[in-house]
């Protein structure tokens, strides 16, 4: 182990930086010797007071062991506590960003969209707290508890106070404090010495919290004072004034009830105009008829599902807003993959995990997994929605089609390079989708069958020319290709562009004689090349790969012509070009 003049904790974390520091601590930014990785060290100086110093060891002994059993990408972990020197040494998850009281204090307001951003992935983490079992209440809601990364995406620290949440009623559990928390932020209840806190606590520290980084001013006494939002900022929306006024309400029954309705509103406040709450209202007073009528029928029965309906929804919907926001692909996969599970006939969870996974032009074999996991967790439920099914299986063809990421040494031997063989990889696993796409009425059935022709061509075609029994199945490939090169016409995906004008262009140079004895001419080949040629060149080569591609399709052109030309050449030395093949074929009109 190098010794370079910095600091090492455990003999294995060497201190490269300090990074932040309070009162009683300082923050290093370390290298892991063992595992070449960085992570934040927390140093706790020394305590001469034994008593105090106890007291505050078994304190983040607590909380380490507390986040030990957390799973979500917006919790950093606590990986290492070192007593060392007579100092003690957390080692844990290192967050590049700032905490949001530095963000206030540099750049004080913050605008609407920021905050409620900031608002609906805190509400994610805070209902995640509240959903464990047993439930967890955070109660330390606060600027300087929360980081913001480069991308935009929070992460919550420092979960000192946060405790198993009390039962709601009955005696409160040995050790229990309730007058825990920070003024400005801290909800009534936990003013009070026989308070009890839970979900609708957080709801309040959350409220607060937003409330300071739209208005710039840090909440002074108690914030359920604290002046309704557009007395402080005028040009405010009211709509966030309501959600506001509703997370901060002294009495927690008038709260949100939980962080997903809350973080519902701050995702729709900006549609609660006068116009919008006139119509929501009638379809309320509707919805309460039916409901009564409802209850009087079922004999309260339904009322429990409605509420679990709605609660579900509300979550639903959390999810996919955070998928939708987060800049984070890992976070984004494990929301929509938690939307699923939530409302399994619903495709858009998987269009969005394909979306993001075709973002970097590459479909991984880790994405293919948790992708194929989920989906077979709810196949049975997916395969009855119809034309939905159609569309997703066709979006899941597509991903293995132009993006999958494939080992080409698993391909048979062909012949063919390397580029070859991975497309016909990618091409093999997208068959099953295209067919099954190809089954199902939707907007794109025809497409898909095409695809699902070309697929069905690929997968046979060598065991069929093994057998002998190839002929006839080259001229329908033929007019496949043809029809999805001018499609792609009016397609806006480069990549799908060139990656059809990649495939049909090894198609012709390696079955240019096979297409000859199953009728098509050399006319039609040398037309197929040209379209396949200007549609390489309508594609803007902005990318590297896209520039990869392109310049494959344009090295591959002048070898697609020549194996065209060698093609209607006949054994006797006489060109045959234009004609039908010798074998007697029919010329074939596409």
């Amino acid at each position: 182990m190098a010794n370079n003049g910095n600091r090492w904790v455990g003999k294995r974390y060497e201190l490269l930086t300090e990074i932040g520091h309070g009162g009683m601590s300082t923050v290093y930014l370390a290298l892991d010797a063992t595992l070449h990785k960085q992570w934040a060290v927390k140093e706790i100086r020394h305590i001469p007071d034994k008593e105090q110093r106890r007291f505050i060891i078994d304190g983040l002994i607590s909380e380490a062991n507390l986040i030990k059993t957390f799973d979500h990408p917006a919790i950093p972990r606590i990986v290492d506590l070192i007593e060392e020197n007579g100092s003690l040494y957390i080692v844990m998850d290192y967050i590049e960003g700032e905490t949001l009281s530095k963000v206030l204090a540099d750049q004080g307001a913050q605008d609407e969209e920021t905050v409620t951003s900031w608002g609906i992935q805190l509400c994610d983490v805070l209902d995640y707290l509240h959903q464990r079992n047993p439930p967890i209440v955070y109660r330390d809601m606060k600027p300087s508890n929360v980081m913001v990364t480069p991308e935009g995406t929070v992460r919550v620290i420092d979960f000192g106070i946060a405790c198993e949440m009390p039962p709601a009623k009955g005696p409160l559990p040995q050790g229990y404090e309730a007058r825990m928390g920070t003024p400005g932020y801290a909800a009534p209840e936990q003013y009070d010495e026989f308070g009890r806190s839970d979900a609708r606590t957080d709801v309040y520290g959350l409220g607060a919290l937003l409330y300071v980084m739209l208005t710039g001013k840090p909440i002074k006494g108690e914030p359920y004072d604290a002046a309704p939002l557009r007395q402080v900022l005028p040009n405010a929306s009211a709509g966030l004034e309501r959600v506001l006024t509703k997370a901060m309400q002294r009495d927690s029954e008038q709260r949100y009830q939980d962080c997903a309705q809350f973080a519902y509103d701050l995702e729709h406040y900006s549609d609660r105009d006068a116009k919008r709450r006139k119509t929501m209202q009638l379809k309320w007073r509707t919805f309460c008829v039916l409901c009564v009528a409802s209850v009087v029928a079922l004999v309260g029965g339904g009322a429990t599902l409605a509420a679990g309906a709605v609660n579900a929804n509300s979550n639903y919907d959390l999810k996919m807003s955070l998928a939708a926001q987060s800049s984070d692909d890992n976070a984004a996969e494990a929301y929509y993959v938690t939307a699923a599970n939530i409302r399994p006939s619903a495709i858009d969870p998987y269009e969005g995990m394909i979306k993001r996974y075709e973002s970097d032009g590459v479909f991984s074999a880790s994405e293919e997994h948790q992708l194929q996991q989920t989906l077979d967790d709810h196949s049975a439920v997916l395969q009855k929605q119809g034309g939905n099914w159609g569309r997703l299986s066709f979006d899941v063809g597509k991903l293995y089609w132009y993006y999958y990421s494939v080992d080409p040494s698993k391909s048979p031997e062909t012949g063919s390079d390397i580029t070859a063989q991975t497309q016909y990889l990618r091409i093999t696993a997208a068959s099953h989708w295209m067919n099954e796409a190809s089954k199902t009425s939707f907007k794109d059935q025809k497409l898909a069958k095409l695809y699902a022709t070309i697929a069905d061509f690929n997968t046979t075609i060598v065991p069929l020319i093994n057998e002998g029994s190839d002929a006839g199945k080259y001229a329908p490939y033929f007019k496949s290709m043809n029809a999805l090169m001018h499609m792609m016409q009016s397609n806006n995906n480069d990549v799908m562009k060139l990656s059809t004008v990649n495939t049909v262009l090894e198609a012709l140079r390696t079955y240019s004689r096979k297409f000859r004895a199953d009728g098509v001419t050399q006319e039609q080949l040398n037309k197929a090349i040209d379209t396949a040629q200007n549609l390489a060149q309508s594609v803007d080569s902005t990318t590297s790969k896209l520039r990869q591609a392109k310049d494959q399709a344009t090295a591959s052109i002048a070898p697609a012509r020549q194996a065209v030309a060698e093609a209607f050449v006949d054994i006797a030395g006489t060109n045959g070009a234009g004609g039908a093949a010798n074998n007697g074929g029919k010329e074939i009109r596409l």
